[in-house]
This record gives C-alpha cells, sequence and structure tokens, in this order.
C-alpha cells in the first residue's frame, strides 16, 4: 500500500475555506529608490493583512513584484495608520516607501497547507520573455 496520498493544490476549495495558519512580519521598509522589502511565504496565502504604523501621508507601496512596486505602476498605496485585508493567494508580496525611508508596518499572512511549488510565477514578463500575469508588473 502506498503512502503517496494526494494533496490538494490550487483548485481545492476546502484549503481556501478552513481556517488559515498564520505567518506574521513586522519592520521596517525603506523609500522606493532605496529598495524594496520581499516577503516570502512558505505556502500559499488564503489571505494577506497589512498595518502601516506611519503617520497619515506615510504611504507604502504594496504589490507582488519587484518591478511592479519600483516602476511599472502596479502596486497600491497605504496611507500611515490604514490596514489592508485581501482574500489573494501567493507565495511572496513586496512593499516600500512612496516617499518616506523607514515606515514602520506589519504583515499578516493567513497561509494553506497548499506547497509554494504549486503556485504559477506571478511575473509581467515570464523567463522565457513572453507576456506573463497582466497588472503585477
Amino acid at each position: 500500500m502506498s503512502l503517496n496520498n494526494p494533496k490538494g493544490g490550487l483548485g481545492y476549495a476546502a484549503e481556501f475555506q478552513s481556517s488559515a495558519l498564520p505567518w506574521t512580519s513586522s519592520s521596517q521598509v525603506p523609500v522606493v529608490s532605496s529598495g524594496v522589502t520581499r516577503y516570502d511565504f512558505p505556502k500559499v496565502s488564503r489571505f494577506i493583512s497589512v498595518s502601516n504604523h506611519g503617520n497619515a501621508g506615510q504611504e507604502i507601496r504594496i504589490g507582488f513584484t519587484r518591478n511592479g512596486v519600483m516602476t511599472s505602476g502596479n502596486y497600491f498605496l497605504l496611507d500611515g495608520g490604514d490596514i489592508y485585508t485581501a482574500e489573494v493567494r501567493v507565495t511572496s508580496m513586496y512593499i516600500a516607501g512612496d516617499s518616506v525611508n523607514n515606515v514602520r508596518i506589519s504583515v499578516l499572512a493567513g497561509l494553506t497547507n497548499i506547497d509554494k511549488s504549486m503556485m504559477p510565477l506571478l511575473s509581467g514578463t515570464l523567463e522565457d520573455g513572453t507576456a506573463g500575469w497582466t497588472g503585477v508588473g
């Protein structure tokens, strides 16, 4: 009898309906001209929540590719004092200060049991040069 039991994948709804496993991080992020901070999750996310602990006017950029946050405009802004939560399945995200350096942020990701290797590469351009996912960078 084999123990190679099937595993749930990206289309396995039960993974996204059950309680998520927690993953957290708090740090300061640099201003975008100095770089971006990448957050890698060990599994595919069920949701993400980002808190900007800066003051009003100290916006941060949040996106899903480095290029999206730095140059292509495929990011969204979160003002100081605000929290954003989204139900997205990703394995990484990128955050940088829009115009202020060292903004303090916290990230909470709710993770599924789905291995990150099952997630497609989110990139504006794939490794072979063809178009990838639009809207991410």
